[in-house]
């Protein structure tokens, strides 16, 4: 039989040959053969970016050279450290044999360490880290809130490492609210509550639950999960939770629920602005061991303005993108490449605070005003309830943006519309005929 180094050798060379030498270091530098036996070949990757990019781009090549060089047919297995006790194969995903280490179920990539810290998360990431350095004492229960990919679930794992960091005996559990919630369905059906209960309450010392938002209307488990959080917090266990709202926003939660949220430290995490988007680009780079040049990332920070994982995404199609062509990097290339990724075309506060102000015959400073007369008010609520419903703004960011108002002011609009337009058809035609205008103007831009 092959020595299983001798046939990733063989695949090197094959895969060097096809592409660019970034490419390659960048990605091939963090994989590692496992083991060769019984007709599977297992390679390790640190990182399930890397374990994706392989999987859709050289899979098909790497297992065609490993039967080639072998002399039969072998099938490739991805393992991938850290996220899950699971073997990950281009199409399924099974058990595999490995040897045993100190387990948990968080992405080795989120870390403080390589979480770019600008205004709009500091907060966030201060209350995280002391939380992570004194777990059950700093904020407990802590309770992180946001829009979609600026890095709640990454300060929440971020948290757990710290953690066992300190203290490798620590038991660190990461769940999603849905998974928590399948998991009591299925305690139930199969009369194990019992052990369901027992398994959350005794043997664990940090509870992140990410997406707390999905247990709305989920009154079974909402009990279920109280009455798990008391008994953790009564014996000094960190909790902590994400959410796209914050606790008073929450529709569908239970009122006692809500007051454990808000025992703790409640943080948002806003939108980064220019200068943070682009060290998150920078640090992005540095783990790829890439470099772009400047105005290519300036581009990338200027379209991709409220999605830290589209940057990402950007980033990983750019390269893939510079590989196939085996071409250097420039910003045609990128303008080229991200024409269709970038294209999510960004709705910025001020593109809908202006383009509700044209719809109404007023002037730009008026919504910002504090003028109250309806033919301004209903026009400023509208705005505000677009803003919330089209970015991924926080109440903060929005009530600011109007003139500094706080964010009650924000909600109570809000809350005014969404009862309004179901009761008015002149509201709810304004609505959509506002949200097209202002979808139709950012493609044209």
């Amino acid at each position: 039989m092959a020595n299983c180094q001798i046939l990733w050798n063989n695949v090197l060379n094959v895969v060097k040959s096809s592409t660019n030498e970034a490419i390659f270091k960048s990605f091939f530098s963090v994989v590692h053969p496992l083991s060769y036996d019984d007709n599977k070949f297992i390679i390790k990757v640190d990182s399930p970016l890397v374990a994706d990019w392989i999987k859709q781009k050289y899979f098909s090549i790497i297992e065609d050279t490993l039967s080639k060089s072998a002399g039969e047919n072998i099938q490739l297995l991805i393992q991938c450290e850290g996220i899950q006790e699971e073997i990950i194969t281009s199409n399924t995903i099974s058990p595999g044999k490995k040897k045993k280490i100190h387990v948990t179920n968080l992405n080795p990539n989120f870390l403080f360490n390589n979480f770019v810290i600008g205004n709009s998360n500091q907060m966030a990431h201060a209350a995280a880290y002391a939380s992570g350095q004194n777990p059950g004492h700093a904020y407990n229960p802590l309770f992180i809130y946001g829009g979609v990919g600026l890095g709640k679930t990454h300060l929440m794992q971020a948290i757990g490492h710290a953690a066992i960091a300190k203290n490798k005996d620590l038991k660190v559990l990461y769940i999603s609210s849905e998974k928590f919630l399948n998991q009591y369905i299925d305690a139930i059906q199969n009369n194990t509550s019992a052990k369901f209960r027992n398994y959350y309450r005794s043997n664990v010392d940090i509870l992140l639950v990410d997406d707390i938002q999905f247990l709305s209307k989920k009154v079974g488990t909402q009990e279920e999960f109280f009455h798990t959080f008391n008994a953790l917090h009564n014996e000094g266990k960190q909790i902590v939770m994400t959410s796209d709202k914050s606790p008073k926003e929450l529709k569908g939660i239970e009122s006692r629920l809500v007051n454990r949220f808000e025992w703790g430290m409640i943080v948002d995490i806003q939108s980064p602005d220019f200068e943070t988007r682009v060290a998150i680009i920078h640090k992005k780079l540095e783990q790829y061991g890439q470099i772009f040049d400047e105005d290519v990332c300036f581009y990338l920070a200027n379209k991709i303005r409220n999605d830290v994982r589209k940057i990402e995404g950007a980033i990983i199609k750019l390269l893939g993108y510079a590989s196939i062509k085996n071409e250097p990097i420039s910003l045609e290339m990128a303008k080229e490449c991200l024409k269709d990724y970038v294209s999510s075309h960004i709705v910025t506060l001020d593109f809908i605070q202006k383009s509700v102000s044209e719809f109404f015959a007023l002037n730009d400073t008026d919504l910002k005003s504090n003028k109250r007369p309806k033919s301004i008010a209903y026009p400023r609520q509208l705005a505000m309830y677009l803003c919330r419903n089209m970015t991924n703004s926080s109440l903060t960011e929005i009530a600011q943006s109007f003139g500094g108002k706080d964010h009650t002011t924000v909600l109570y609009a809000c809350r005014k519309i969404e009862k309004k337009k179901t009761e008015d058809e002149i509201t709810k035609q304004q609505l959509l005929t506002l949200e097209k205008k202002i979808i139709d103007n950012i493609q044209m831009m």
